[in-house]
């Protein structure tokens, strides 16, 4: 009686493909809690860093402005590397609510002020968060959700870090196949820049017409007054405030330069990489 062994299946290294995979399901079990402690540390600095003291909000009818764009940047930022609606949820209310423990008034010193506050901290928040999220789509979105920060945020940090970091996210996806769509999204996310950061200018030039108290004028009335001035600044200042804008950035767009090369080479580099690990079964059975 004969027996016949099967011969048992040559050993060679794990696929490529398996051990990118299972790092990428480390990396995105790692990033949750991360994103959050990330997000916690972004949303006062982006928002309000050299404005007030450390976690206090302008929260002052005077700065309504000031308190509107500075919370709608922070809230997006979180939106942006937080990506679960209940974290990022809690972290904007948790700050939110603390800077009005420190800073809210207890008695309205003008009428109606203390509802304003609310709807100018609450109604930023949440257009933040909504345009944060966007910034999940993709690499494309998570630089135009950058260059919208650039352009709202009020505060005194180097806002062009993020609009460069923004403009060099584009090379990421970029290809040799796709020069003309990347030209394109750089364009786009420049004018993006540019509008939010003039409706930002506007609406601080409006607010600067706003006198609560004086002659028992309702808020529907200021609040009028403020959109009829802040679009009188946009019809009439977008080319000039544009143009300063574009002129006073150029340091930006050299960092933008380098940020890219570096994107380009991390991505040859792991490209390269991917191949020899493609190679090495092949080498392996021969």
């Amino acid at each position: 009686m004969t027996t016949t062994t099967q011969a048992s299946a040559p050993s060679f290294p794990d696929e490529p493909g398996r051990g990118s995979r299972r790092g990428a399901a480390r990396l995105r079990h790692l990033w949750a809690p991360l994103s959050f402690v990330l997000g916690a540390l972004l949303w006062w600095p982006v928002g309000f860093l050299g404005l007030e003291t450390w976690l206090h909000l302008p929260l002052d009818v005077f700065k309504g402005d000031v308190l509107f764009l500075g919370a709608t940047a922070a809230a997006a930022s979180v939106s942006l590397v937080v990506r679960s609606p209940w974290p990022r949820f809690a972290i904007v209310l948790v700050f939110s609510a603390l800077g009005w423990a420190l800073d809210g008034p207890h008695t309205d010193t003008y009428p109606h002020e203390r509802l304003v506050l609310v709807a100018l901290l609450g109604g930023g928040a949440l257009l933040g968060i909504l345009l944060g999220a966007r910034g999940a789509k993709g690499a494309l979105a998570a630089a135009t959700v950058l260059a919208v920060v650039a352009g709202l945020s009020p505060t005194t940090w180097p806002r062009g870090l993020a609009l460069a970091l923004a403009l060099a996210l584009p090379f990421a996806v970029a290809t040799w196949q796709r020069v003309a769509p990347t030209v394109l999204s750089l364009l786009r996310l420049v004018v993006t820049w540019l509008v939010f950061a003039l409706l930002a200018k506007a609406l601080s030039y409006g607010w600067e017409t706003v006198r609560p108290g004086t002659g028992g004028v309702p808020v529907k009335e200021e609040a009028r007054t403020v959109a009829d001035t802040a679009w009188l600044f946009v019809r009439t200042q977008w080319w000039h405030h544009s143009q300063a804008l574009l002129t006073s950035s150029t340091k930006w767009y050299v960092l933008a330069a380098v940020l890219a090369v570096l994107v380009v080479l991390v991505r040859a580099g792991r490209a390269a990489l991917a191949r020899r690990s493609a190679t090495a079964p092949d080498k392996a059975r021969a």
